[in-house]
């Protein structure tokens, strides 16, 4: 008899790493995907099956997950309508994970990530922290995004069966398409003699793909219904992290100088105040990456993508997005 599969839904992105350990560790793993053409070569030697689906036909899904699932991995629900589906599928699932953010925290005066004015941390934010109300608001607004992730988890939490929300800082590693690290990448990669930077002495969590798949993998060995912050620790100022993109990329000789307001200066990504705290995951069992590691490991990866334009200047693959 078959064993039942690993089903990740959306797994070509920020979850790459996840199917990748998944795969090698023996199990049979089915990903879902809009673009299966976007799966990396290596796949195929792992035996993964891309299935060509969008998370919004809920009636290719419920074919696919019919069988049942050994472990259910949900990385594209953002709405209460995909929370619906999500918990139906979870009760003929061993185990089930739902991707959140840290985008559905709120700090005492009502303050939001996308909020106009930035919120303000008193400590790091661990999981019992308010969380925004939902008011029907779009999804892909900067008010909606947050909201619907946070209504998506309290019908998990109230329908569902043994589904783990993970909330995680801005991500970052192979696979993950939006490249933060792709200026300080293209810099190493040029020899940019001097970089000026802004927000060198911010300090905020960040959340490799390496994190979450140690994180799911546990969740899966272990399920229940629980909520887990999911970044690297420790937490690292941004300059330290630019110096290992920078390293990672050829950069070595690289003088990164931290200017306050410069208009020339390059922003750095990791900006803000936000530590997540990481008791819970920790307490799982799970070992949490260095920041520093794994973004020097995000920014190896993004320049072995990188190509010269006719011009001769450096671009991404169309699908990824460095800004």
């Amino acid at each position: 008899m078959t064993s039942s599969p690993c089903v990740v839904l959306g797994g070509t992105g920020m979850l790459a790493t996840t199917v990748e350990r998944l795969a090698r560790s023996g199990e049979r793993v089915v990903v879902t995907a809009r673009r299966p053409e976007l799966a990396p070569a290596a796949w195929a030697s792992l035996d993964v099956e891309v299935v060509a689906l969008d998370r919004d036909d809920e009636a290719g899904l419920d074919a696919l997950l019919a069988p049942g699932a050994r472990l259910l991995v949900d990385g594209q629900c953002y709405t209460p309508v995909h929370a619906r589906a999500l918990a139906r599928w979870s009760h003929a699932a061993d185990a089930t994970v739902m991707i959140s953010a840290r985008a559905v925290y709120v700090d005492a005066q009502g303050r939001h990530t996308n909020s106009d004015e930035a919120p303000r941390w008193e400590g790091p934010t661990p999981e019992d922290t308010p969380t925004l109300a939902f008011a029907g608001e779009p999804y892909r607004s900067r008010e909606g995004y947050g909201a619907n992730k946070a209504e998506a988890e309290r019908l998990l939490a109230a329908t569902g069966r043994d589904v783990s929300v993970l909330r995680p800082a801005r991500i970052h590693g192979p696979g993950v398409r939006r490249v933060r690290e792709w200026p300080l990448a293209r810099a190493g990669l040029d020899g940019t003699p001097v970089i000026r930077v802004r927000d060198g002495s911010a300090a905020p969590s960040v959340t490799s793909g390496e994190a979450i798949a140690r994180t799911i993998l546990a969740c899966a060995a272990d399920p229940a219904t629980r909520v887990l912050n999911v970044a690297d620790v420790p937490p690292t100022r941004a300059i330290d992290l630019a110096r290992a993109a920078l390293d990672a990329t050829g950069g070595e000789a690289s003088v990164l100088v931290d200017v306050d307001d410069a208009e020339e200066a390059l922003a750095l990504p990791w900006t803000g105040d936000q530590v997540l705290a990481t008791d819970r995951v920790t307490a799982l069992g799970v070992a949490l990456p260095p920041p520093v590691e794994t973004v020097a490991d995000a920014a190896r990866w993004v320049a072995s993508r990188a190509r010269r334009s006719p011009d001769g200047t450096w671009e991404l693959p169309p699908h990824l997005d460095g800004s």
